[in-house]
This record gives C-alpha cells, structure tokens and sequence, in this order.
C-alpha cells in the first residue's frame, strides 16, 4: 500500500509540475548546481581520502616515523614524523613486535638507466626487499627482490614499471636478464611489475635500497650522498590496534633517544598512522574538506532558493490545497504528496546533477593529468558506488530541507478562511518571518562561503607573485645526479662539476653559467645555524634558516651584484678555509650597520659538528624558499659547492643566454653540452624558474578556480534567492500596500519599507555569516589554516569589508524591481486583492 501510494503521489507529483514548467526548470537547475558540485567534490574526496589502496587489508598497512614533541609542525612533517637514519629503521624493525612485516623506501627518487645507449632518467623507488611482500603485490613477469639484492655491494638488479617496460622497451617479453646500466653501474633486469601498479607514488622502476645507499653509522655524513634514510611502513599484525603499535613505538623512540643521545636525543616519541595519511598529508586532507564543506554550502544556499519558491508555489496552491483537505484528505496526506513532489524535483536535481558530475570529474581529471606532476596512481577519480550513495543522501537531504517546511505549513492552513473571498490563510504571517529567516540564512551562508573563498583565493594568489629576488625568466636551469656507478668518489664528483661548469663558461651559447644545490630553482635545505658571539642555553635556541650551496658567479648569472666582501671563487674548499657569504637580512640582523665581514656562522648538527665558515661577503636578498614555507623573515647564508665536504651528488645547472637570445630557447644546446661531458648522463628537470614555479603552483591555481567557480554560484544563487524572496513578499503584501496608499501612504515610503525589509535581512545575514566565520577560522582552526592559507591573515578586515560590499551591492539590486513595482500598487486593484 505504501508503494502504491507513493507511485500514485509521484503520477501526481508530475503532472502538477509539468503543469508548472517555470519553477521546474528553475528548481531542477538549481538543485542541480548544487548536487553535481557536491557530487563532484565527493568524488575527489573518495579518490583522496576514503577509497585508498587496492592491496588486500590496506587499513593494515601503516607508516612509521619518529617525533620531536618540542619541534614544530613543519619539522615534525606535519604529524608524519621522520626516520633519522637508515640505522633507526634497522633498530626498529629489529625492536618491533606489532607488525607482521616491515620495509624501507625511498620514493621519488631519480635513477639514471642507460638501455642500447640511450640515457634516460626516471623518478623510482629504492626500496627494501620487503616492499612489495607487504602490499601483496608480485611481479607480473620475472621474480621480487630478495635479501640477498638489498645487500652493499651485491650485483645489481633492477624490476620495471609495466607503463615504461611497454613504451621504451618495447614489451620485450623476454626483457627479463638483460642487462642495463643503472647509475653508472652494470645491471640486470629482474622483473616487471603488473599493470597500473607505481607504488609508492608515480615510481618507474625499482631498485634495492642499501646496494645503492649502503647504510652508515649515526652521524656519518652530514647531508652527503650515502646517508638516506628511508620513509618506513610496516603491515600491521591481526588484532593489533593503532593505540597499541603508537604506545610501543614510543617507547622504542625512547630507548633510542637514551642509546643515542648524540644523535636522537629530541626524537623521543613516534607517530604510527594510517599510510593513506601519511601519503596525502594534513595540510591537503584539510584543503580536500574545506571544499567539500564549500560546496555542501552551496548545495545548502541552492535548498533554500528552492524552498523560497516552494512557498511562493504554496501560496498559489492555496485553494487547491484547501479542496482537498475539505474533501476529506489528512493534513499527513497533503504533506506526503507535497514532499513526494519536492522529491520528484530533487530527484531530477540528481540526475542533471550526476551529468554535471560526470563532466566536472572529466575536466577535472584532464586538468590534473595535463600538469607537470603526475598524481598518485591510486588516485581514482571514478563515480562509484559509495558516489551514488552520498548523491541519493544528498538528494533526500534536499528534499526534505527544500520541501518539508513549506509542506508542513501549507498543510495546515484554514480551509474555511482560504475559501473565502479575500481570505489568505492563516499560515501567512509565519510564512513571510520563514521567507525572511531563510534570506537571512542565504546571506549568512553565501557570506561564509565568500569570505572563505577569497581567503584561499587571496592566498594562492600570494603564491604566485612570489617575489624571487632575480629574473625568474631570465635564466635557464636543469638537474643532474651524479651516481656512485659512474662517479664512485667525492674528488670523481667534484672533477667533473668543476670541468662541466668550466665547458659551459667557455660556449658561445652561454654568457655565463653557474651551479646551486637548489632544487628546480625553488627549494633550498634549511636547518638550525650558530652566530659567532651569541649565546645558545639549549639546542632548541638556535634559530632556523635557509642556506644554500653555489658555485662562484652564481650571483652573476642572476644580475645580483656583491654589495660588500667578494664572491666565491672556484677555489674556495672546505678542506682550506670554510666560508660564507650571507644576504643582507641576515647581516643586519646580527650586525646592524657594521660590516659582517670577517665573522662566523656554522651550521648546526650536533650529530656531525661542522665547521665555523668565515663570512666573505654580503648579497642582496633572494628568496630561498618555494610557496608553501611560510617565512617568518629572509636571512640566510650560502656556501660554496665545488669545495663542499662530503661532495655534492645532486646539482641545479643555471646558464644565461647571449644577448638577444631568449632563455627559453637553451634547453637543446644545454643537453648536448652536458652530453658531450658525459653521453651517459641524461639532464632533467628543465626550464626557466618561472616555468618551475608555474608547475609548482598547477594545482593550487586547480583549487583557486574551483573556489571562484564555488563563490559566483553561491553569489548567483544568494541573488536569484533575495530577488524571488522580495517578489514573493511584495505580492505577499499587495493589499497592505494598497491600503497603505489609499490611507495617504507615497511612492517613496513605500519604496522604502520595502528596500528597509531587504537592508535589515542583509545586516543580520552579513553579521551572522561573516561573525561566524570570523570565529570558525580566527579561533576555532586558526591553527589548521596556518597550514593552509599562505601568508593571508584569516581576520583580514579588507576581505570581510570587500564582501559585505559585493553582497550590499547585490542585495540592493535584488530588492530594488520589487520595491519599484510595490510602489506602482493601485489601491483600487489592491482592495479587490484575494
């Protein structure tokens, strides 16, 4: 019987609407908007967030890392933590009793393979042997890495990517056994991975961690080639519970911070949390979110839209409505076949919304493969079922937030005083305050989203006009790694970079060249220092700032000029004299308007002491640091590269064009230079620092559009909301008016009650949306958005003032046409009004 009953309301239901076509279009549309963005959006958050791994158990598998409670967010990777050294992972694994398995991985990485004479780099993985055992994932041709393979020293071996084993080997079916050369070194093939398998982000290939990175005791190296350690995941054992495995690894953390206090002594505690979360990160989790959440605010602003019209529909169905409840229809009926039309709407809102969703992830998806980084193999940005699912949610979520109200209300009116003539029916005064509460909740809503929209907007924005300190077009730059396999020492190392910037200096292509330990012109190593005359009670007291190692004329190639001192010379060594220059921040932070010639500065690591470096000179300041490392302020220091102890392994190339030459155009003769150096060493990571910086900032332009597409249809919805609300009011309030008039009343007090109705719904909408989104980010996640918003003050008074003038000046537009014709009311056709 109740199937029946909702076949017949839903045959009613469409009858009546296809009778009402204007507000079908106009509410489908709506409704519309809001669940294709919300559907969208979920989407992205399933493909993020929820859906994660395809490895059997994935809830098992975990990262490991270690933490500094007193340390920063930052330095703590946000909550992730670190594993100092690859003999903390050893220690660990040996230690442990919650995990099943466990494994060491560098992800990321760039592993130089030469196949038939032809150099390619490709971003891999050096991983453990363990790696793949623990995500239940083998080969699909050859055979997994053994113990044997991760061991120094042991023949090297490598598995292939299926995407590259078809694209730059051919799909060899016999690929397995041949030999390749891999940083320099003879290999072997071994095996290759399964289709669309790259974990564990976007790798190509793998190879045995410890054959290439052998591990060295604690403090070995100081930021040298060999000590790299290792992100570290573990599957969990049956039964064992994340409290349980994070109380243990604390108490590891502790006894190694006591074994090892010259090296651990701050890591003692230890963070063990999902891998999904370590892989995508609080700060993007967060961003994720806090775009669900603006759209759900959109969905919610196009729900009331619909409900105001719901009203004005309910207002003309007032006799009908009346009939059938003196016909003998109960109060529940009329609501049931009222909200069996709201459904029938909503539900058509969902099926045009899933069509925009489809298109919204497709251009979605292209966006993100068109940029420069791959995203996560795992991402899947596909409308599956727990899709739909939260769509049909959604979709009775509108029903009942956009129908219920006005159903509810319209069911109990005064049959008999509808019927007569001129009558209204009780329920419109309590309509017309709900008509008005729900604007002021639209206002609310829109102003919440406004603001958040252009705090984030304003924040991006703030990422791409970083000023960088130099011509970011003019300059031209590429990596190159020099790998153990072919350059197997630090003097090997330091020859070669030295006799490549020399060949570089000398070709008529370049006006000049230098080399930086930068990376893609955007992200220098940064770390505690020490100020010679300072005094330092605790380790925690020495400040942090950015350094950076660069070869001399590396200030010329980028038009800096020496403002005191001199530059580096490619004599400058470690081994001789250590020496600095530092930036003019950080020469007047310590020395004011003396010279800061000829005092010292050290960097700080108590693992590895380093040496007291004699400042030499003082340069402009030049951002050191990409747009997501929120500086507090701009001093820092360089050293010199060539003669740095332990040799560089890694190097940023920059060269400047002759005049009249666009730097752009280098890349060409900047390869077969370096080639002629060495055919068997590929460059990569090439362009102009502008063009990295573009790429770097593709997808926070993605999030800045979608939040401007967020806030212009929430702005359209807020508008098309108050002007059908103000017209419903004025028709609503025809017979006032015209009584009103008829008692001496003019045009212009007219006029103005009703643009005073609209003002006073505007301030308390204004007041509400933006007090309360003031308090949900000044106090409530003022700590989150200091990962999210970059160098935006969320109280920023100019933001809130800007959009409570945009939503004055749209509120005074809406309310102006409904105002104007309410002053037109003739008395006379008002008094005969029903």
């Amino acid at each position: 019987m109740i199937l029946d009953s909702f076949r017949q309301d839903v045959r009613v239901g469409l009858r009546v609407l296809f009778k009402e076509k204007s507000f079908c279009f106009l509410a489908v549309l709506v409704l519309a908007l809001g669940i294709g963005g919300a559907t969208t959006q979920f989407t992205v958050v399933n493909a993020i967030v929820l859906r994660g791994f395809s490895f059997p158990h994935p809830e098992q598998l975990v990262n490991v890392g270690l933490i500094d409670p007193k340390a920063s967010d930052q330095n703590n990777n946000f909550g992730v933590g670190q594993i100092p050294t690859a003999q903390d992972y050893e220690d660990l694994k040996a230690a442990q009793k919650s995990f099943s398995m466990m494994a060491g991985y560098l992800s990321g990485s760039t592993i130089n393979l030469t196949y038939k004479n032809n150099p390619q780099r490709y971003t891999g993985g050096y991983v453990t042997e363990d790696l793949f055992k623990i995500v239940g994932v083998s080969p699909a041709l050859g055979r997994d890495f053994t113990a044997e393979d991760n061991k120094p020293g042991a023949e090297k071996v490598a598995i292939l990517g299926d995407e590259i084993w078809r694209r730059d080997f051919n799909a060899d079916p016999n690929i397995v056994g041949q030999s390749v050369r891999i940083n320099g070194k003879a290999a072997t093939v071994i095996g290759v991975m399964p289709p669309n398998f790259k974990f564990p982000i976007s790798e190509e290939l793998w190879t045995p961690l410890y054959n290439e990175f052998p591990p060295v005791p604690r403090g070995g190296l100081f930021l040298g080639a060999n000590n790299r350690a290792p992100a570290v995941m573990g599957r969990l054992k049956p039964g064992v519970t994340l409290d349980q495995v994070n109380a243990e690894f604390v108490a590891l953390a502790r006894h190694l911070a006591e074994d090892n206090p010259k090296t651990n002594r701050n890591y003692t505690s230890a963070s063990v949390q999902p891998l999904l979360n370590a892989f995508t990160g609080v700060q993007f989790r967060q961003t994720v979110w806090a775009m669900l959440a603006a759209v759900i605010f959109v969905l919610l602003i196009a729900c009331v839209n619909v409900m105001n019209m719901q009203f004005g529909r309910a207002a003309l169905r007032a006799k009908e409505l009346a009939i059938r409840g003196a016909l003998g229809a109960t109060r529940w009926r009329i609501v049931q076949q009222m909200l069996t039309e709201s459904f029938v709407v909503a539900a058509f809102g969902a099926v045009a919304g899933v069509v925009i969703a489809y298109w919204g992830v497709d251009m979605l998806v292209r966006a993100i493969n068109a940029g420069p980084f791959p995203p996560p193999y795992w991402w899947q940005f596909t409308i599956d079922g727990r899709v739909l699912a939260f769509t049909l949610l959604i979709t009775l979520a509108a029903t009942v937030v956009s129908g219920f109200v006005p159903a509810f209300l319209s069911a109990r009116g005064n049959a008999a005083e509808i019927m007569k003539e001129g009558g209204r029916g009780n329920s419109s005064r309590l309509v017309n305050v709900i008509t008005r509460v729900l604007v002021v909740a639209q206002i609310a809503l829109t102003a919440a989203l406004l603001i958040a929209a252009t705090l984030q907007i304003k924040s991006i924005r703030n990422q791409t006009t970083l000023d960088y300190g130099y011509d970011e077009n003019g300059v031209y730059a590429a990596r190159m790694g020099l790998m153990e396999g072919a350059y197997p020492s630090e003097d090997a190392r330091r020859e070669f970079f030295k006799r490549a910037v020399r060949a570089l200096r000398v070709s008529p292509q370049f006006e000049s060249a230098a080399m930086t330990d930068r990376f893609r012109m955007t992200f220098a190593p940064n770390g505690q220092y020490e100020v010679d005359g300072q005094n330092y009670l605790t380790d925690r007291d020495r400040p942090r700032c950015n350094f950076e190692s660069v070869s001399d004329n590396y200030f010329t190639t980028l038009r800096l000029k020496v403002l005191e001192g001199r530059d580096f010379t490619i004599e400058d060594t470690d081994s001789k004299q250590p020496v600095a220059i530092v930036n003019a921040s950080f020469a007047r932070k310590y020395w004011g308007n003396q010279s800061a010639i000829g005092h010292q500065v050290r960097i700080f690591n108590p693992a590895q002491p380093q040496p007291w470096r004699t400042i030499v000179g003082v340069v402009p300041d030049m951002l050191m640091q990409g747009p997501f490392d929120q500086q507090t302020e701009s001093a820092g220091f360089y050293m010199p590269l060539l003669g740095a102890t332990p040799a560089t392994q890694f190097c940023t190339i920059i060269v400047r064009p002759k005049a009249g030459q666009r730097a752009e155009t280098l890349g060409p003769a900047l390869s077969r230079a370096v080639a002629d150096l060495d055919s068997n060493l590929p460059t990569y990571f090439a362009g102009t620092p502008a063009r990295f910086h573009k790429e770097i900032l593709s997808g926070s332009r993605l999030i800045a559009t979608l939040f401007t597409i967020f806030g212009v249809v929430a702005f359209i919805l807020s508008a098309v909301g108050l002007y059908g609300v103000m017209s419903f009011s004025v028709n609503q309030r025809t017979q006032e008016f015209g009584i009103r008039m008829a008692l001496g009343a003019d045009a212009r007090r007219i006029f103005r009650m009703v643009m005073t109705q609209g003002a006073w719904q505007l301030a308390v909408g204004l007041v509400l949306g933006a007090g309360g989104i003031a308090l949900l980010l000044g106090v409530v996640a003022s700590a989150a958005l200091k990962n999210i918003l970059f160098t935006v003050d969320a109280l920023d008074p100019t933001i809130y003032f800007a959009v409570a003038a945009l939503l004055t000046a749209v509120a005074a537009a809406s309310c102006f046409v409904p105002a104007r014709r309410a002053t037109r009311v003739d008395p006379m056709v008002a008094l005969r009004y029903e």
